[in-house]
Formats: structure tokens, C-alpha cells, sequence
């Protein structure tokens, strides 16, 4: 509880100092969820010019937009600094964490923050409650949208959490961290009708892109226990893992010796 406290406090001063520039941190919130919209436009567009694909739905693309633009909005808020690891372990900023009392995972994701991912979250809220009205949700469903919105944000910061502790076993992995993130995010957003066989096999159990999102939209849709069930054991296995892997990559990690006193 003390460690969840701290986080939470932390979370608190992030926003309070970057909400001080108020114009930039409003005009970065509006415009991200500008260009969400136009990211789901661009998909109704699609599905009204080629028609429904795998039984899915513009409110289905709702939903999926939904999901993920909230769980991406909420780790990349709250836990922006996980994405920072690879230039805190180049230039040597990463000392500072290993000297915290605090725990070390805890205070190197909430040591900053993102202003814009706010506005992914709030749209992904928006979408959300979007689809809950078209389809006319149950309650059970309701229940289903929240409690997923929990998987899906455990899910993606657990890859999150996998893929940055890469930075731990390379001199300069930035760029190699960055577009494996993209490889896990990417198949995320695209209409999840599009991935059968083979494929949906691969973003469902090795890239687990389709469990933030696609998966998700169809255990709403098709109220389907055993989906629900996978999810969930899936999510708490990535999650076991990503700790297990931080903590085994941070043994990796040799201070830079730099004389550096960074915020």
C-alpha cells in the first residue's frame, strides 16, 4: 500500500507540473483526441466502402478504438517513463532510481509523464461509452467493458515492461525498443476482422497485440466466457512475467559512472 501510495502521488505531481503551462498541456489533450477522431473516421470510411469484415461492425471499431486508446493513454500518462528507459540507462540517469528506497519499477515508470496520452485516454473513455449506448449494453456488459479496460491496461504495460528492459542488454537500444513496440502495438489498432488462422494465433499467445483490443471487442459482442477466461489467464501470465524479466534485466545494468546530477 505504501508503494501504491507513492505512485499515486507521484502521478499527482506529474500532472500538477506540467498542468503549470496550461495552454500547452490543454492544446496537447484536445489536439491527440483531434487526431484520434480522424484515426476513426478513417476506419468508418473503410468499412463503409468495403463493407463488414468478420462480422465486425463500425461500432465494433467504436469499441476497439475504445479499448485501446485507453489502455495506451493510461500507461503512457501514468507510466510514461518505462519508455524512457534505454536514455536513462545511456546516459546514466538510471543510477539516481537504484539509490530510491522506493521501489525501483514504480518509481522509474512514474518519473514522467506524457500530457498528450491524457487526451487517448479520454477519447478512449469517449468510444467507450459510445458503444455502450449504441448497443444498448446490459449490465453485464457494462460490467464486462470495465473490467476488460482493466485487462487490456495490464496487458499493454506488461509488454511495455518487456519490451523497454531490452534497453538493460544493449549499449544504445532505443531504436530497436521503439520499433519493437510498434510491432506489438500497431496489429492493436487495426480492424480486428482482418486476423484469422495463423496470424490471430500469432497476436493472440507470442505478439499478444489483439488481447488489448480485438479480443476484448468480441467477448462484449458475443458474450463469451472461455474468451474471457483466456484473456485474463493471459494477461496475469505476461504480467508475472514482465516483473520476473525487469527484474532480471536490471541485474544486467552497469552504472555509466557519469557525473551527473539530471532531474
Amino acid at each position: 500500500m505504501k508503494e501504491l501510495s507513492f505512485a499515486l502521488y507521484a502521478i499527482k505531481k506529474n500532472i500538477q507540473s506540467n498542468a503549470e503551462l496550461r495552454t500547452s498541456f490543454l492544446t496537447n489533450i484536445i489536439g491527440m483526441i483531434f487526431n484520434d477522431i480522424c484515426f476513426l473516421i478513417l476506419w468508418s470510411f473503410f468499412i463503409k466502402s468495403v463493407g463488414i469484415i468478420g462480422g465486425w461492425t463500425i461500432a465494433d471499431i467504436i469499441c476497439l478504438e475504445g479499448f485501446v486508446a485507453l489502455c495506451f493513454g493510461f500507461v503512457l500518462s501514468t507510466c510514461y517513463g518505462i519508455t524512457k528507459l534505454a536514455d536513462h540507462i545511456t546516459l546514466g540517469v538510471f543510477d539516481r532510481f537504484m539509490l530510491s528506497p522506493k521501489n525501483l519499477l514504480i518509481r522509474v515508470a512514474t518519473s514522467s509523464f506524457n500530457s498528450s496520452a491524457l487526451g487517448d485516454m479520454i477519447f478512449g473513455i469517449i468510444c467507450l461509452t459510445t458503444y455502450a449506448t449504441l448497443i444498448h449494453a446490459s449490465i453485464y456488459q457494462i460490467l464486462l467493458i470495465f473490467f476488460l479496460s482493466i485487462i487490456s491496461i495490464i496487458v499493454f504495460l506488461s509488454l511495455s515492461i518487456i519490451i523497454y528492459s531490452i534497453s538493460f542488454f544493449f549499449t544504445d537500444a532505443s531504436s530497436m525498443t521503439n520499433s519493437i513496440f510498434e510491432l506489438f502495438f500497431t496489429p492493436a489498432m487495426f480492424h480486428g476482422g482482418a486476423f484469422q488462422g495463423t496470424m490471430r494465433f500469432i497476436f493472440t499467445f507470442i505478439i499478444p497485440s489483439l488481447l488489448i483490443g480485438t479480443l476484448p471487442v468480441e467477448i462484449i459482442r458475443d458474450i463469451s466466457f472461455k474468451k474471457l477466461l483466456l484473456v485474463t489467464i493471459l494477461a496475469i501470465f505476461w504480467f508475472i512475467l514482465s516483473i520476473n524479466i525487469f527484474n532480471k534485466a536490471v541485474k544486467k545494468y552497469e552504472s555509466s559512472n557519469f557525473m551527473t546530477f539530471g532531474n
